[in-house]
């Protein structure tokens, strides 16, 4: 019976993959079902009878004779009801059940079923949890996952868009975008390896996290088009965008390829090179921005290709909600796959960068456990970081004259953790001893799909989620409240990997920070500072939020003279702002 499923099965996958449709896998697979129920109707067993029944609904469904489908798939969910597969078989045929309900353009009760298939696959992932059978290690799982939770969402938007009564409609909204949370949610715990990790209960709620300055975007790219959710605090407004998912990817690795590439790196590498042959340190004037800034310097022809995806990019994600942007100040993004790694600030409208104009944060998810306001206590940072070369990892000179000015920013720091001192032992010490608001750490960070290449250096270790949860949770144990910043200014994600991006999202999450600060990939050590000691002193105008530092810093590195060599987005759109915009 199994060689019969499983052969029915591998033809189907065969045909699934061929641009034009086989008479012989297809006789091939009629031929394998129907023996597979011919068998299952002799031995009258529930199990097989529910396998026979839903396989060939799917195979009809396949050739589009939906008629058919929907009988043999309803056999299937009668006979699941007798089998003690309930929940996964359950899961299986009102999902087919909903796409082929679907297809025959009843949407009412497609709803209902995707909705059933819905319930009956958190059934089966708990069960899975409790009973040990979980693979957290599958490489594979959005792929595997990800389609009932767009497919459902996908429907309550198609549905949303021909709402006649605003109530109806913002009612479908947020239940699309509750699906794709839910799908977040799942994601997340399988990145980070626990299914334990703790979500708010009560996740995102507009009239208490937005004021009316600012909007939430909520991009959902589809297969056929791009849906954009704008939430105001007043309102939930969609905006349907005809771009196609793979049509949209492309752009964004046409956008990323080019800004992730030095301005001039055989100006950097010769630079390197004679200084490492001298055995020298960069000097003063070389860290120093506002120094070195004002040199011109000349940018090759590769590393304008930026220009034209920015502008796509803006168009598609940008301007077609800008009529309800009139009076908003801070757009906070919450991106989904490639869309992770994707620097909106670089966006460009043909006249100035989306940064110009709007302050920037993302969120990982709407249920991001530390979206609240805390009373403002007095600031308290720990400085930290590596200039040396250690473990095979290249030096970062201009680390020691970060460290220097924001210390005399902060002049209540303690002494920065600096190349040798910069070690697990004395974090451990320095956060067990203080409650620290800031941590600040200059140094490289690496964020990969795979957990054992996702780390933060130190002199003597490399700090992973895990460690850096334990560092972090030590500061909270006496004030019982988050860390209020984490920066990693030298930090980058893995080019082209959409997971790696789930790093930085998980940092956030698993750390316990309200924000973390971070850059997308690792800019110009010598630039670092620009951005980084800019952003810092605008932070400590009481009157700005995270999001408004961080806006104007890179406002001011754009357009200051004295940053004229800093310009080009390479410099400063790689730092992103996870978490509490506030």
């Amino acid at each position: 019976m199994y060689n019969l499923f499983l052969r029915g099965s591998l033809a189907q996958k065969i045909q699934a993959q061929l641009t034009e449709p086989s008479t012989r896998l297809t006789q091939i697979t009629y031929q394998a079902l129907f023996k597979a129920q011919k068998l299952a109707n002799h031995l009258d067993n529930a199990t097989t009878k529910a396998y026979s029944y839903g396989y060939l609904g799917h195979l009809y469904e396949q050739r589009q004779r939906y008629g058919e489908a929907l009988y043999l798939t309803r056999q299937a969910l009668f006979f699941t009801q007798q089998t003690r597969q309930t929940f996964w078989l359950n899961y299986l045929w009102q999902w087919q059940l909903g796409r082929i309900l679907k297809a025959q353009h009843d949407y009412r009760e497609a709803l209902s079923a995707y909705q059933r298939a819905m319930d009956n696959f958190q059934e089966v992932r708990t069960l899975r949890v409790t009973t040990g059978y979980v693979n957290l290690m599958e490489i594979d799982f959005r792929q595997k996952t990800a389609p009932i939770y767009f497919e459902l969402a996908d429907l309550l938007l198609q549905q949303a868009s021909v709402a006649s009564i605003a109530s109806s409609r913002e009612k479908l909204l947020r239940q699309a975008r509750a699906t794709i949370e839910r799908f977040r949610e799942a994601e997340l715990q399988h990145y980070l390896q626990t299914e334990c990790l703790n979500f708010n209960t009560q996740c995102f709620d507009s009239e208490t996290s937005l004021d009316t300055q600012t909007a939430l975007l909520y991009p959902i790219p589809l297969p056929d088009r791009l849906e954009l959710l704008l939430q105001r605090r007043d309102a939930l407004i969609q905006v349907t965008v005809p771009v196609t998912e793979k049509i949209l990817r492309e752009t964004i690795n046409a956008f990323l390829s080019s800004l992730h590439n030095h301005p001039n790196a055989e100006e950097l590498a010769k630079t390197r090179s004679q200084r490492i042959a001298a055995g020298k340190a960069p000097d003063m004037e070389s860290c120093t921005p506002a120094l070195r800034g004002r040199k011109p310097q000349k940018i090759t022809v590769s590393s304008q290709g930026f220009w034209e995806p920015a502008q796509t990019l803006y168009r598609w994600l940008i301007k077609p909600t800008l009529p309800h942007l009139r009076d908003i100040k801070t757009l906070v993004i919450v991106p989904d796959g490639a869309l992770r790694s994707v620097p909106f600030a670089a966006f460009h409208d043909g006249e100035r960068f989306l940064i110009e104009r709007l302050a920037l944060a993302t969120l990982p998810n709407l249920c991001f456990k530390t979206l609240s306001v805390l009373p403002s206590e007095s600031e308290t940072i720990l400085l930290s970081g590596l200039s040396k070369a250690v473990q095979g990892f290249s030096d970062l000179p201009c680390t020691e004259y970060e460290l220097d000015i924001l210390q005399t920013l902060y002049d209540e720091a303690p002494q920065p953790l600096l190349n040798e001192t910069f070690t697990l032992l004395r974090l451990q010490t320095h956060f067990k001893q203080s409650d620290y608001s800031i941590v600040h750490i200059a140094s490289h960070g690496q964020f990969s799909a795979d957990l054992e290449n996702t780390f933060v250096l130190t002199y003597d270790d490399k700090l992973n989620r895990d460690k850096l949860e334990g560092l972090i949770s030590l500061t909270q144990l006496e004030s019982k409240q988050p860390l209020e910043l984490l920066t990693l200014s030298a930090c980058e994600t893995a080019v082209g990997d959409e997971r790696a991006a789930l790093g930085l999202a998980g940092v956030a999450l698993k750390a316990g920070a309200r924000s973390v600060l971070a850059s997308l990939w690792r800019v110009d050590d010598e630039a670092t500072p620009a951005v980084i000691i800019e952003f810092y002193r605008q932070l400590q105008t009481s009157v700005l939020t995270k999001a408004q530092a961080l806006q104007n810093a890179q406002k001011r590195v754009l357009n200051d003279k004295a940053y004229q060599r800093y310009r080009h987005p390479y410099y400063w759109a790689a730092f992103l702002l996870i978490g509490n915009w506030f």
